[in-house]
């Protein structure tokens, strides 16, 4: 079985890309995003036509399920597109997560040296593990994205060159 590359190192930016799960389990998280949508409007539909009033608690149920329906979407989006995004520069390091259609909390920290690290996770037959890059003993970039570890080392030795061309004196 071919493996494509799942990161991608251009300049001074690196993406790294989720592995998509199957068709079926994505199926089934847009599936619970609609029903979370759709559970309190039919309620309102169906309570309106048995001759009941408007109620504040309509408002406030439309609410909390359209934000679970939200997460829903926004997992669903992740496995099927998810990116991670880290931009070096000469003096920062920026990360931000891609849906795809938006984007998470951009992340910056200040560095003098960076440090980049892999951290195993799962079971030892797996050979997953994720990349972490430290800027000092309190500033740290988790990456979410599970990975190979053989990818996982040619990122770090890639990384380590591009951040070696800033500290340069």
């Amino acid at each position: 079985m071919i493996q494509s590359k799942r990161y991608s190192l251009t300049n001074k930016t690196i993406e790294l890309y989720v592995k998509k799960s199957p068709p079926i389990g994505r199926g089934f998280i847009l599936f619970l995003a609609f029903v979370s949508v759709a559970l309190p409007i039919l309620g309102m539909v169906f309570r309106f036509m048995d001759g009941g009033s408007f109620h504040f608690g309509f408002i406030i149920g439309l609410g909390a399920f359209s934000l679970i329906g939200f997460y829903f979407v926004r997992l669903f989006l992740w496995n099927t597109y998810g990116k991670e995004v880290i931009t070096i520069g000469e003096t920062t390091v920026s990360y931000y997560v891609d849906y795809h259609y938006f984007k998470g909390n951009q992340q910056e920290i200040t560095y003098e040296e960076l440090v980049f690290d892999i951290e195993p996770i799962g079971f030892e037959e797996e050979k997953l593990g994720r990349l972490i890059i430290a800027a000092n003993d309190k500033d740290f970039i988790h990456s979410s994205v599970n990975m190979d570890l053989r990818e996982l080392e040619e990122i770090v030795e890639e990384l380590t060159v591009l951040s070696s061309q800033f500290t340069v004196a």
